[in-house]
């Protein structure tokens, strides 16, 4: 299991939504919670935003092998963090930072820029992609 909390800034700009993600390795990786169940998971999550007084922006949730961890946009211990413009990768030791996403709204599913889908490219996991745990986001609950 997966542990990824993740801000969701709607409409940065028409049509736009900028989207944090938290994670590990410098920002190239997803965050192993290494719990067994969903519950666990889950139980994990709220865990680890009441350990760094971040405010939930809802219940955590599971897709797959991953629970998502909204936050909100205002926390006020988000300073404490690394982004990872402060943590290029390959700096050592490497270090759990908030990476930021562009998502372009789509209709019909259909992304005519294709913004959406260069993040394909970018893995998170040997099968999560940036696009992938975005996906979840943006149809979670």
């Amino acid at each position: 299991m997966f542990l990824l909390p993740f801000i969701r800034i709607l409409d940065k700009m028409p049509g736009l939504h900028q989207i944090w993600l938290f994670l590990e390795r410098n920002g190239s990786h997803l965050i192993d919670c290494e719990q067994n169940t969903v519950e666990e998971a889950i139980e994990y999550a709220n865990e680890f935003a009441h350990v760094n007084n971040l405010s939930l922006d809802g219940e955590p949730f599971c897709i797959n092998t991953i629970v998502f961890c909204p936050i909100k946009k205002d926390s006020s211990e988000l300073s404490n963090f690394y982004t990872s413009m402060e943590t290029p990768l390959g700096t050592s030791p490497s270090r759990e930072v908030w990476r930021s996403f562009l998502w372009a709204s789509t209709q019909d599913n259909v992304d005519s820029w294709g913004i959406n889908r260069l993040l394909d490219s970018l893995p998170l996991s040997e099968k999560d992609t940036v696009y992938s745990v975005i996906s979840g986001i943006m149809n979670g609950p």
